[in-house]
């Protein structure tokens, strides 16, 4: 069993259990996921936020049972999962433009998306969006070490370019400071998207760090952030390109939202990050420039 084929499981658990309490971390749990694995797979496959395909998912079955029922709006709100009268006419007319009685009076029309439709939906986008496709390989990494300049995206992305700034106006100072030994190729550095800590999946924030390898107990100048970094498998994607057309994004894009949900590999609950590697063949200069990604990974039924 594939990552699609457990998730369209998940979707028909949850018509199953909409009157019941469900957040991503209750269904990650009860489908053996990890909650950073899960909010990414779900994501992927049904283009929302799980808190907004649940809230969209009880609201359009409300509907169905406003139009083919006579039962009253204030069951249907509860039968649906809402705890509050208020709060379900509120969001219906949000989501709908009109009051649960206005759409029972009217029999209004809405489109609704059966679960093999959303799954085919996922296959038609894959089937355009794989056009960008690259192939992994996989490593076993020792656990290392690196140092460099954190910052949380729930302050917006650009803190990102902000820690790349800082990292490099301080590379010079910082190699001077660091034991060179400790450096095992001063041409490369780390872009370490942290979801171990600080993660939100919506919206979706995390801690960045721009930074360089070093040893587990090197001295490091004020400001800097050091992480220790696990032995883990990873999936290797390595990227063609020097970013000018946005071929970094690209390739998170397709590992996340094409390869993973497609492949029998999970996110490694136990190494909850990815990071970028930049060595001697990435000059933003030239086209022919490389990096690669490193996911931390492990089969599925290793994990189930």
């Amino acid at each position: 069993m594939n990552n699609l084929q457990l998730i369209e499981k998940v979707l028909y658990y949850i018509d199953e259990h909409l009157c019941e309490e469900l957040t991503y971390e209750s269904l990650a749990e009860v489908f053996g996921y990890s909650s950073f694995h899960f909010h990414k797979i779900f994501s992927s496959v049904t283009d929302l936020s799980i808190t907004e395909y649940i809230r969209k998912r009880r609201l359009t079955v409300a509907h169905k049972m406003l139009c083919k029922t006579s039962e009253s709006v204030t069951d249907i709100c509860y039968k649906v999962g809402f705890h509050s009268i208020q709060t379900f006419n509120r969001v219906f007319k949000d989501t709908f433009g009109m009051q649960p009685l206005v759409a029972r009076e009217k029999q209004a029309k809405i489109t609704y998306r059966s679960i093999e439709e959303i799954v085919t939906g996922y296959l038609k986008r894959v089937a355009v969006e794989g056009v960008f496709s690259i192939e992994p390989r996989f490593e076993e990494k020792e656990e290392f070490v690196i140092a460099g300049y954190r910052k949380h995206t729930r302050d917006g992305f650009h803190v990102i370019g902000e820690s790349w700034f800082e990292l490099k106006s301080n590379l010079d100072t910082m190699k001077r400071k660091i034991i060179d030994s400790s450096i095992k190729n001063e041409h490369t550095m780390y872009g370490f998207e942290d979801y171990s800590e600080g993660f939100c999946p919506d919206p979706l924030s995390f801690y960045y760090m721009a930074g360089i390898e070093v040893g587990k107990d090197t001295p490091l100048p004020e400001g800097m952030h050091r992480k220790v970094v696990p032995k883990a498998k990873y999936a290797v994607f390595t990227v063609n390109g020097n970013n000018a057309n946005g071929e970094i994004g690209k390739a998170f894009q397709y590992i996340y939202f094409v390869w993973l949900p497609n492949s029998e590999y999970c996110i490694d609950e136990n190494a909850l990050f990815d990071y970028e590697y930049y060595d001697e063949r990435w000059d933003c200069q030239f086209r022919a420039a490389q990096m690669d990604i490193y996911v931390p990974v492990r089969k599925m039924e290793d994990s189930l």
